[in-house]
């Protein structure tokens, strides 16, 4: 057998990698990020707890790759409907189709991403890269609601994140006997009057 490449190497430490912030955020999702342990952790992925640390150097550290990977999901969404061509309506649109459809093709690991927001003093630590990207996400799409003519944008902004986490936390609640679809099309006609 012929050694591994640096190329080989790197994608079977990259597989590694997923395998157990896959199997992280399932048993954070489960039984709580403060009940889950490392060992926990590295028993569940099928690795030596010893790799594991050569992986994360903490179970703070692999909670913040798995929080640092959503948010980059969530940047690239926002940067994908953020088309200059595109009208405010379009652009918002585009941000919410685009979040239901990434909802939809992975509800389970959304779910557990939410029971992670209902852990908050699991994210305590993880606090101030939070707010920074949150100021961040904002201050990006407060520009379609200011480009739609609405007379409080910053205002409407949150109350379109509350309404589209509201519909989310439902719908993977509820599963497909949510009516999704439905409740997308009521938030879109909000605004394509402004559009």
């Amino acid at each position: 057998m012929a050694p591994k490449t640096k190329e080989q190497f790197e994608e079977i430490r990259q597989r590694s990698m997923e395998t157990i912030k896959q199997t992280a955020l399932e048993l954070f999702g489960r039984k709580g990020y403060f009940n889950t342990s490392i060992s926990d952790i590295a028993k569940a992925a099928g690795v030596s707890k010893g790799l594991m640390y050569n992986y994360f150097e903490s179970k703070d550290a692999l909670l913040a790759a798995i929080i640092e990977e959503a948010i980059e999901v969530g940047e690239r969404l926002i940067e994908d409907a953020m088309q200059p061509e595109w009208s405010a309506y379009e652009q918002l649109e585009q941000m919410t189709r685009n979040s239901i459809h990434m909802i939809k093709s992975n509800s389970h690991y959304w779910k557990l991403m939410i029971s992670l927001a209902f852990q908050p003093e699991a994210l305590k630590t993880l606090e101030p890269i939070l707010k920074r990207k949150e100021q961040e996400t904002m201050g990006k799409t407060v520009a379609i609601f200011e480009k739609l003519g609405l007379e409080e944008p910053l205002k409407e902004l949150m109350f379109y994140g509350a309404i589209m986490d509201g519909i989310v936390v439902q719908y993977v609640q509820a599963g497909e006997e949510y009516p999704l679809d439905d409740m997308v099309e009521m938030v879109l006609r909000r605004y394509k009057s402004n559009g």
